[in-house]
């Protein structure tokens, strides 16, 4: 399989057309089909439909994009790479979290980081639970915090960094806020925000309401836990969130309330296969769990050994 395959796939999954990608390719329309043709000849896969004029992925070919993007990312990046090597320069530090803790966790520790390192050039990503230990895994980051859970990967380094007790979050003047402690059986009373089915903090959420013995049932649901968030400050209901996610919103506009009985949520940070510590890494590491520890103060457990 030749790179400009992947190439040419991608630009009619981002363009929409064979057209459109021809033109992008620099390519004819025909060589452009033949490509694709040849690809999908030596994957075995279908990699496309066509609805209305436009070319779709199938199922298969979502699969194969999402892996074959990784592979074309870090392709894109060697011209970077072989930047710094010629310039004997700092290499970029590559790091990745996920959105509820982009605003409230990893802005604030970068701001310590720059302090500390002020010569030092990063980029951040924020991507969703599904993702980040796959991206992780084909070396595009060197650092990643992420919920902890199986690991699928078995090269990806994980570390513990820090639990904390999951709460109810709920809107200023809700009926539950005058509750010391809330139950899944009173959140189940009330319109429940939840992520999407499939996401981490929805595998959560089922957890804590199934083994109260209650069925969960959503009003909304959404794919960003930040989102959930802000509509729990709209009074459009009630959801289960850390501490920090809560931050990203304003603070004025909801409680947190202990869930009964506690549910324990983990954080890890992983690192990618062959993963060497650097002092810009151990950098990074150290101001991300001094920012948890000034955030949550006793409301966290720090769990790296990294400190």
């Amino acid at each position: 399989m030749n790179i400009k395959k992947l190439r040419c796939f991608r630009a009619v999954v981002i363009h929409g057309s064979l057209v459109a990608a021809a033109s992008v390719m620099n390519l004819s329309q025909p060589a452009t089909s033949r490509l694709i043709s040849t690809l999908e000849d030596e994957l075995k896969l279908k990699l496309f439909k066509r609805e209305k004029r436009r070319l779709v992925l199938t199922p298969e070919g979502k699969e194969f994009y999402r892996e074959a993007e990784k592979i074309l990312a870090n392709l894109d990046d060697l011209p970077r790479i072989v930047r710094e090597i010629k310039d004997g320069g700092t290499r970029t530090l590559r790091i990745v979290a996920l959105a509820r803790l982009a605003n409230s966790l990893v802005s604030p520790a970068l701001a310590r980081f720059v302090a500390e390192n002020p010569e030092q050039r990063f980029s951040v990503d924020v991507r969703g639970h599904r993702d980040i230990e796959q991206w992780v895994a084909g070396r595009h980051y060197d650092i990643a915090v992420a919920l902890t859970k199986p690991c699928n990967h078995p090269s990806v380094i994980q570390r513990p960094f820090f639990d904390t007790d999951a709460m109810a979050m709920v809107p200023k003047g809700h009926p539950l806020e005058l509750l010391e402690s809330v139950t899944a059986e009173q959140m189940a009373e009330h319109d429940i925000i939840a992520l999407a089915p499939g996401l981490r903090p929805r595998f959560q959420m089922e957890e804590i309401f199934h083994s109260a013995g209650v069925e969960l049932t959503c009003k909304i649901e959404t794919t960003s836990s930040v989102l959930a968030c802000q509509m729990v400050v709209e009074g459009l209901g009630v959801t289960i969130i850390d501490r920090l996610a809560a931050l990203a919103v304003d603070e004025s506009r909801y409680s947190l309330l202990p869930l009964n009985p506690s549910y324990r949520l983990q954080f890890v940070l992983l690192f990618p296969p062959g993963f060497e510590e650097t002092p810009a890494t151990k950098s990074l590491v150290r101001c991300l769990s001094n920012q948890v520890r000034e955030s949550l103060g006793e409301h966290a457990v720090m769990t790296s050994d990294t400190d």
